[in-house]
C-alpha cells in the first residue's frame, strides 16, 4: 500500500466527524441530508469518514442546508475545511512520517496551546536547528539531517490562520546539562531558550536534578489545546517519533507542574547558571 493510499489525516477525519454529528443533531438521514444537499449519499459518506475533503464552499453549502450556518461550531467547520488536508509541508514529509507520526503533528500545527514535557530532551518547538540536526545524526533511522530540520523548522514556524501560538514547557535539568558532542550546540540551545523565555507567549520551567523521580516523570509528551475548539489531544514521544496518545495526560502535566517545576524566573537563573558553567568550560 502507497503512502497516498493510507487513512485520511486527522484534519479530515475531524472535519468529517464534526459534520457527521451536525446531521445527526438536525436528524437527518444520509438519504434526507443528500437530497438537501444536492450530493450522492456515498459522497456524504465519503466526507464524514474523511475520505473525501469538501471544499470549504461546499462545505458552508452543507451548514446552511442543515440551517445551521449561524451557529459557532459552523465557523470552525469553516474555518478548518481550508486546512483539512493538513499543513502544506506534511506533504513534502510524507513518505518518511508515519501515519501517527503525521496526525500528531498535524495537531501540534492546530494547536493554540503547546504543553511540552521534556527529561533529557529540548522540547522539539524550542529546539535550535543545530540542536536538532545533532539529534537527527544520532537517530541513523529517522529524517536525515537537512529534511529532519526543514519539517522542525516548519513546525516552529506554522500558526494556523496566523493566531499566536502559546508555548508552556517543563524542563529537566537532564536536558539542560547532559553532555553532547559539540558544547558549542548547547551553547547555542541554552542561549536560545532564554531568549525564548522573555517572549510573553512562552512559558519556561525547569525541574532540579534534586526533584524526585515518578513513575509519570519517566515520558516525554505534550497536552494540546486545539484552536477554535474544546478538543484536547496528548502526543506521546517516543524512540520511534510522536503518536496520539489514548489518554488525556493534562493531570499529569499539571502534577509534575505542581510538584517538581521550579518558577519561571528560578528556571531562568537555573539556566543562566550552567550556561555560565559550559563556557567557562569552553575557555
Amino acid at each position: 500500500m502507497t503512502r497516498k493510499r493510507r487513512l485520511p489525516n486527522i484534519n479530515a477525519r475531524r472535519l468529517g466527524v464534526y459534520l457527521m454529528k451536525t446531521r445527526e443533531i438536525v436528524e437527518l438521514s444520509y438519504e434526507q441530508a443528500a437530497e438537501r444537499i444536492g450530493c450522492e449519499v456515498d459522497w456524504l459518506i465519503r466526507v464524514e469518514t474523511g475520505f473525501e475533503s469538501p471544499s470549504p464552499e461546499k462545505v458552508r453549502h452543507m451548514l446552511e442546508s442543515y440551517q445551521v450556518i449561524g451557529a459557532k461550531a459552523a465557523e470552525m467547520m469553516i474555518d478548518l475545511s481550508y486546512r483539512s488536508a493538513g499543513p502544506p509541508w506534511i506533504e513534502r514529509h510524507g513518505e518518511q512520517l508515519r501515519p501517527e507520526e503525521r496526525d500528531a503533528l498535524i495537531c501540534e500545527a492546530e494547536a493554540s496551546l503547546v504543553r511540552s514535557y521534556r527529561i533529557r530532551l529540548i522540547p522539539d518547538l524550542a529546539r535550535t536547528e543545530a540542536y536538532e540536526r545533532m539529534l537527527a545524526s544520532g537517530r541513523g533511522f529517522d529524517l536525515e539531517p537537512d529534511a529532519a530540520w526543514d519539517l522542525m523548522d516548519s513546525r516552529q514556524r506554522f500558526r494556523p490562520g496566523g493566531r499566536t501560538r502559546r508555548l508552556d514547557m517543563i524542563i529537566d535539568q537532564q536536558a539542560l546539562t547532559l553532555p553532547v558532542p559539540d558544547p558549542e550546540v548547547m551553547v547555542e540551545q541554552l542561549r536560545h531558550l532564554l531568549e525564548l523565555s522573555e517572549r510573553p507567549e512562552v512559558t519556561i520551567r525547569t525541574i532540579p536534578e534534586t526533584a524526585p523521580i515518578y513513575e509519570e516523570r519517566g515520558h516525554h509528551f505534550d497536552v494540546l489545546e486545539l484552536s477554535n475548539s474544546a478538543e484536547r489531544v496528548s502526543v506521546d514521544h517516543t524512540v520511534l517519533g510522536a503518536s496520539i496518545s489514548p489518554f488525556d495526560l493534562l493531570d499529569i502535566w499539571q502534577h509534575i507542574e505542581k510538584t517538581s517545576a521550579m518558577n519561571p524566573e528560578d528556571s531562568r537563573a537555573l539556566i543562566r547558571s550552567i550556561l555560565t558553567d559550559l563556557r567557562a568550560g569552553l575557555r
